[in-house]
């Protein structure tokens, strides 16, 4: 991944997770599955967002983001993922950060890791394909994305948005820092 997108730069957060995350966590980790593939996909001049029904019509919208299946390369499971998530095709441009999170339970720290991509559009039509699980799909601008989403994150008292708005704030950051 490094040799064709480029070395990310490494980051770490630690959170508080309310129970019904890191239930939600826990879920993924029975899998065997530690990590999340996220994916800021350019379309023109904007970004792809997603909302999830459990926080439908809140005003938080996120960057897309989902996990390999076993055996699946990355490559392969951030097509899948955002696909699904978005209706779009993409392909992966940049790996822009790989980021450490410290989900921090009240039983216990389970430790996660974001592999984050910039991206862009090659197909599709806009809009949710599995909509059991995303609600909306619309483009933000970049000053939209680290506006009112993140403070509603920041606000939230979920350990899930706070890891959220980190990493975006984080991806546009080291975006200036490549020049890109």
């Amino acid at each position: 991944m490094i040799s064709k997108y480029g070395a990310p730069k490494k980051t770490h957060f630690a959170a508080d997770f309310l129970e019904f995350e890191c239930n939600l966590v826990k879920q993924s980790t029975e899998k065997g599955r530690y990590h999340d593939i996220t994916c800021f996909i350019r379309s023109g001049e904007d970004y792809v967002v997603i909302q999830k029904h459990a926080y439908a019509d809140t005003g938080i919208y996120r960057a897309p983001s989902g996990g390999a299946n076993s055996g699946e390369s990355l490559e392969d499971a951030a097509k899948r993922e955002m696909h699904e998530e978005t209706g779009l095709e993409i392909r992966l441009l940049r790996f822009v950060l790989d980021s450490r999170l410290d989900v921090v339970c009240e039983d216990g720290t389970i430790l996660w890791r974001s592999l984050v991509f910039l991206s862009e559009t090659t197909g599709g039509e806009i809009g949710a394909v599995d909509t059991y699980e995303i609600y909306d799909v619309r483009t933000m601008s970049r000053e939209e994305m680290l506006g009112e989403p993140l403070r509603l994150m920041d606000a939230s008292g979920w350990g899930g948005f706070k890891y959220r708005a980190f990493l975006t704030r984080s991806f546009f950051e080291h975006l200036d820092e490549l020049g890109l």
